[in-house]
């Protein structure tokens, strides 16, 4: 289940773990760091003169991760807490596409569980990252959109 941090990947991760609490499944939830996306400025805060900007862009990269981290954790606390013991969190960085299809290829996921948000038209058109997904995956997909 991938989860960006976002309000809309809290709900589809209620619905994943409602899918594990019923089927016994274990749940795996995915944070992809999308490093290409940095802003120079950011990168500003954290250069040293000792380490120069590639110093600066690690130290940012360790920043997110801990941050990550750290709202997975609670995540998984509050699952534990609501009786489902079997969840666990990786994150990767990378582009978020990529690495939704390479971990759920590399582990051989039975259902891969992502949110939508973007709705453009009637037509109720998805947002980018899952239509990539959906054209490029092998796995069967939810999108939990609201």
């Amino acid at each position: 289940m991938p989860h960006d941090g976002s309000e809309m990947s809290d709900h589809a991760l209620k619905h994943a773990l409602y899918l594990a609490k019923l089927s016994g499944a274990q749940l795996v939830i995915l944070h992809v760091i999308e490093s290409e996306v940095i802003p120079p400025s950011a990168l500003l805060t954290f250069i040293r003169p000792e380490t120069g900007l590639k110093g600066a862009k690690e130290d940012l990269k360790s920043t997110f991760e801990e941050a990550a981290r750290r709202m997975l954790e609670q995540r998984i606390k509050e699952s534990k807490d609501d009786g489902i013991a079997n969840v666990e969190y990786i994150i990767r960085a990378g582009k978020p596409v990529d690495e939704i299809i390479d971990e759920s290829e590399d582990r051989n996921y039975d259902l891969v569980v992502m949110a939508s948000s973007r709705i453009t038209s009637k037509v109720r058109v998805l947002g980018s990252n899952v239509r990539r997904v959906l054209d490029s995956i092998t796995r069967p997909v939810l999108v939990i959109h609201e």
